[in-house]
């Protein structure tokens, strides 16, 4: 998905599914956000969470896409990939690593893939 309204709805839906951490990666750290489940477009940037609160901004590039990934061990996620192929952020869906026994809701897994899977990227393209 490349659109930027229909990355920041995804986003928001994902956010109102609750029990998701928002996964933000540099080379020299990781910051894991628990809890956020507000989405505010700014006029340069996008604010996950509430302003004076714990918060995330995203700046949404033309270019950036939106994936589904769920593999094993792992939670499902959604991945925001700006140009260049670089990850800005994964918002997990905790609760969805089959691994983790006594955490897994397949229920939830199920729900999660239904609404998403159809970001996931086909292998080869």
């Amino acid at each position: 998905m490349t659109g930027q309204e229909q990355i920041l709805s995804a986003l928001e839906a994902a956010l109102a599914y609750g029990d998701t951490s928002v996964i933000v990666r540099s080379s020299g750290a990781i910051a894991e956000v628990h809890g956020l489940v507000t989405l505010r477009q700014g006029a340069e940037w996008v604010t996950l969470g509430e302003e004076g609160k714990t918060h995330v901004h995203l700046k949404i590039e033309e270019g950036s896409k939106l994936t589904y990934r769920h593999e094993d061990e792992a939670n499902a996620a959604l991945e925001l990939v700006g140009p260049g192929g670089v990850l800005f952020c994964r918002v997990t869906f905790r609760g969805t690593n089959p691994a983790r026994a006594e955490n897994y809701s397949p229920d939830r897994a199920t729900q999660i893939c239904e609404r998403f899977g159809c970001l996931a990227e086909c292998a080869g393209t």
